[in-house]
């Protein structure tokens, strides 16, 4: 019994740690991707940019393997695959550029709706048919 209530508690003290590190990723990640976001709305040349593009790919890497190292399952929860779909547009905004504004948008749709969708989808195991964490 009294090695069950340590686990839970030591989980609970990791967990703030867990927490303050996703909100400081998180918070640099929109924040950065807001400023890139924005320089190609108003068509700002992409040299300019550059700097920013390598900090969202950085921060999104960061966040990636943070959750990864956090939750082994995730890469294949609803969190994980919504990651997927996300870099997916990402990525296909190289390889259509002409469609640079509607798919930048439907991205930062998928990554919002995948951040905020409700617990029981976001920790939802492809592999395993339920919910896990």
């Amino acid at each position: 019994m009294e090695s069950t209530h340590n686990s839970r508690a030591d989980r609970k003290k990791r967990s703030g740690w867990f927490k303050i590190v996703d909100l400081i990723l998180r918070s640099c990640h929109i924040g950065i991707s807001s400023i890139l976001f924005g320089g190609l709305v108003w068509e700002i040349p992409f040299a300019r940019l550059a700097n920013w593009h390598n900090l969202v790919i950085a921060t999104g890497s960061a966040l990636i393997i943070f959750n990864i190292f956090k939750c082994r399952h995730w890469p294949y929860q609803g969190r994980g695959l919504m990651t997927g779909l996300h870099l997916g547009l990402i990525w296909f905004v190289h390889v259509r550029p002409d469609l640079l504004l509607p798919v930048l948008m439907t991205a930062l749709a998928v990554g919002v709706t995948g951040s905020h969708m409700p617990a029981f989808l976001r920790h939802w195991s492809l592999v395993h048919r339920r919910v896990l964490d």
